[in-house]
């Protein structure tokens, strides 16, 4: 028996773009969560006594493993229910998680909380992505997203500039003592403080509508099953030539910024003599001005080569953006002096953070909707177990391991950095033809 189409009278351009704001100052408050971290690398260390390897752990492996357990099903979730209110609980839960990482005692229990930390991007991005594929059609599609994912180095900048302010204001406060909890260190008040406004952007979400599912509302009509995990994968399989080197080269592509995000602030404290408050706000500028920028002219770039008929628009953007950031991220760790090496770090973020607004946009392009967040939550597991979960890891392995100096890990950033990211273009590169063919071949 038909159905009647839902309402969708509530969609208008400028309410598609204000979803799209709320979404992003979503993942803004994700980020900060998990990046506050990066500034913290040298009091943790001292009070719980670890190497940058462990450290690393937390930066990146511990954020990843909750996120490796539970994303593909929480990307079902996003296909099959509210999208609005997966979200929503996915923020209140990782928001106690970074409260929680206040209150730990040791490093075990720091690892735990970071764990439960990675249910913010498990449930915000396939869901995010998967609304906003409803909102916008395919030829806005790409910049709507971009703006949504350039958010993110948007909370990293935040969490760079904000949290060097609000580290030395916690420092000059000192140790406190509190009922039952016992004594807390600046650098746990820090993550206390960080999670506080997080509670309270909840009410924005809680504004967004749930829009319907658009192309697949003939396949309701016609009784058609939702997908299936095996349906899923035999589409991953029958197309892995396209989304291989989407999930593969586009991840590698993410190790080099989260590895650059980790040890960035490190190697100016240790090289350069700067406090965490100086490079805080000397980076966070960087990121949050050129990183956000460089993700948002990454999706208007996608969306005009295409409409100059470009069909790899999305693939062939990342190559243009980084080609040129091979030069930057070798040579900025190695100059002598730091301005020089901040005024490289600029134009390094700007290309850098170009490919992955278009990047995403690529998978709900060729994706049906009905397994359109599980395909991205796919990419994104991927992502985070090469991103967070390998980029920190290999330049502390290398510092720790093979230079044996916590002052040579400019050196590292370069080595590693540089290899990482020749590999991931040289991977989008060989995806060209076969995304092109099969954009040529999708429906409009």
């Amino acid at each position: 028996m038909s159905q009647s189409a839902p309402d969708f009278s509530f969609r208008s351009d400028a309410y598609a773009w204000y979803v799209t704001f709320v979404l992003s100052v979503a993942s803004i408050v994700a980020f900060v969560d998990r990046q506050i971290i990066n500034l913290q690398v040298e009091p943790i260390k001292q009070d719980l006594g670890i190497s940058d390897t462990q450290i690393s752990l937390l930066q990146g492996f511990a954020f990843v493993l909750f996120y490796a357990v539970l994303s593909i099903p929480l990307g079902r979730l996003a296909d099959t229910s509210n999208r609005k209110w997966v979200i929503g609980i996915g923020m209140f839960l990782w928001s106690l998680a970074t409260m929680v990482c206040g209150l730990a005692k040791n490093y075990a229990q720091l690892f735990i909380a970071r764990m439960f930390v990675g249910v913010g991007e498990a449930t915000l991005s396939p869901a995010g992505f998967s609304m906003l594929s409803d909102y916008f059609p395919r030829n806005k599609l790409a910049r709507a997203i971009s703006v949504f994912t350039g958010s993110s180095f948007l909370g990293t900048g935040v969490a760079l500039l904000g949290g060097g302010v609000l580290i030395a204001a916690m420092a000059s406060i000192g140790e406190v003592t509190l009922p039952v909890i016992g004594t807390i260190k600046p650098w746990q008040m820090t993550f206390i403080a960080v999670s506080v406004p997080s509670f309270l952007f909840l009410l924005l979400v809680a504004t967004l509508r749930e829009p319907p599912r658009q192309d697949v509302q003939a396949q309701r009509q016609e009784g058609a099953p939702k997908s299936s995990y095996r349906e899923m994968f035999l589409f991953i399989r029958q197309n892995w030539s396209v989304l291989g080197p989407i999930y593969i080269g586009f991840s590698i592509l993410a190790s080099v910024q989260f590895g650059l995000g980790a040890w960035i602030p490190s190697f100016f404290i240790r090289v350069h003599g700067y406090t965490a408050g100086e490079i805080g706000i000397a980076y966070g500028t960087l990121v949050t001005v050129f990183g956000s920028l460089g993700t948002v002219f990454g999706g208007f770039l996608c969306d005009w080569l295409r409409t100059r008929g470009y069909a790899d628009a999305n693939l062939r953007t990342a190559i243009i953006a980084a080609v040129p950031t091979i030069p930057l991220v070798t040579l900025f760790p190695l100059v002598g002096d730091p301005k020089l090496s901040l005024i490289l770090i600029g134009p390094m973020c700007f290309l850098g953070s170009m490919p992955f607004g278009a990047g995403t946009a690529a998978i709900p392009m060729i994706a049906p909707n009905r397994m359109r967040a599980q395909l991205v939550a796919i990419y994104l597991l991927v992502a985070n177990l090469i991103g967070p979960g390998m980029g920190p890891t290999l330049i502390a392995l290398c510092t720790d391991y093979v230079f044996g100096d916590v002052k040579m890990v400019g050196q590292s950033i370069s080595i590693v950095c540089t290899a990482l990211i020749v590999l991931g273009t040289a991977i989008i590169v060989a995806g060209l033809r076969a995304f092109r063919t099969t954009i040529e071949k999708a429906p409009s």
